[in-house]
């Protein structure tokens, strides 16, 4: 079969995307015009942060397990409406506070509870990849190379043939237990159930190792991952499958849709959408507060309120973020003054007003204190 050129792939991803089913074309990632914004080109904007899909799964397993919002009010990647972006990536921070939080409130197992929840396709391209590819070890060579997709690029899986066996590693840096725990078990169960999707009993392990220490109960992880021959306290936390290799052909392996995927598998790393830190997302909660008073005290209840949190939290997330309310809202005032007063037809007092001040001479005082300048004098020097 001939090999596809550069400009031939560009023009197949873009006819799949015009003519597939719509179950494909969910996996193809089609963007809504209200998406975060994209970072396209920069690799390096991958670093410490994972893909929206897996923080999906995660946070569906916490609501299943009555997790509720308050408990997770302290992290700041969780904002329903920007998850379900095929490119969106979530800080790597925020997943382990997920993780943390499920582990103290739902247990040791959640971690293959997770993987259990996260049906095909739900994890976007990447589980696709075992599927298009000719050969078990060439699936893991796949999703090993494109890892990232999902994963924090600091995370990844390292794929060995050793004679007659595969093995299969899942490699990343977090080390804080019981949290690196239950990721390392999650990522290790969804390598096997994908793996299986695509390759049947072939890719069932023959043996599987972990480096942490073993459960009181170890029966979630030979149902989860097929075998009893499970290890722990072991280097590395690793996969064993039999290498098959040419009869262990995926069950629907399309090498021009292989292709495709690849290619547009390096797009979504190539083109990030980062989520608002939780810093940015409280900044813009107020300038919206500050935007829409009108003769009313700007209060940090009402921010607080605006962002679902009680008072005390959102001074706590602030001194976490080494800032204070005072600090923040004196910037956010200075921007706003700024741009308002731009508007050369619009009253100081107005603008006083909407920045929730008494008066235009409140405003007046601060205003020289930040530029050394009065509104009037700044206004003419416009």
């Amino acid at each position: 079969m001939p090999t596809l050129t550069h400009l031939d792939k560009v023009e197949a991803q873009m006819k799949v995307q015009e003519l597939a089913t719509p179950h494909l074309k969910s996996i193809m990632g089609v963007q809504n015009k209200n998406s975060p914004a994209r970072v396209c080109g920069q690799r390096p904007a991958l670093a410490n942060t994972v893909s929206s899909h897996v923080v999906r799964v995660v946070l569906d397993v916490a609501e299943l397990a009555g997790v509720q919002g308050p408990h997770l009010a302290h992290i700041g990647g969780l904002d329903r409406s920007l998850l379900p972006y095929s490119r969106t990536r979530i800080p790597t921070a925020d997943l382990y506070q997920l993780w943390d939080v499920l582990v103290r409130t739902a247990g040791r197992e959640v971690g293959v509870q997770a993987a259990a929840s996260a049906e095909f396709g739900r994890l976007h391209v990447w589980d696709y990849l075992f599927r298009s590819a000719p050969t078990l070890a060439e699936g893991f060579r796949d999703a090993a190379r494109f890892s990232a997709v999902i994963c924090d690029p600091a995370a990844e899986f390292r794929v060995v043939e050793n004679g007659d066996q595969l093995h299969v590693s899942f490699v990343d840096t977090h080390t804080s237990e019981p949290v690196d725990t239950v990721h390392r078990e999650f990522a290790l169960a969804v390598a096997v159930r994908r793996a299986q999707e695509g390759f049947g009993k072939a890719a069932t392990p023959v043996r599987v190792d972990f480096a942490h220490h073993a459960p009181t109960h170890r029966g979630y992880l030979v149902k989860a991952l097929g075998t009893d021959n499970i290890h722990f306290n072991q280097k590395s936390d690793t996969l064993t499958f039999l290498n098959c290799g040419p009869t262990s052909g995926s069950l629907d392996h399309d090498p021009q849709l292989r292709e495709i995927l690849h290619f547009y598998a390096q797009a979504v790393i190539d083109c990030t959408e980062l989520v608002p830190t939780w810093l940015e997302t409280f900044r813009s909660a107020l300038g919206e507060t500050l935007s829409s008073s009108t003769d009313k005290a700007i209060t940090l209840d009402a921010v607080a309120h605006r962002l679902a949190l009680s008072s005390r939290t959102l001074q706590r997330r602030l001194t976490e973020y080494d800032t204070t309310w005072r600090i923040e809202l004196e910037t956010a005032r200075r921007e706003l003054a700024v741009a308002l007063l731009h508007d050369r037809e619009r009253p100081v007092q107005s603008i006083a007003r909407q920045l929730g001040y008494s008066d235009q001479q409140t405003l007046a005082r601060a205003f020289h204190r930040w530029t050394g300048q009065s509104p009037a004098t700044y206004r003419r020097s416009l």
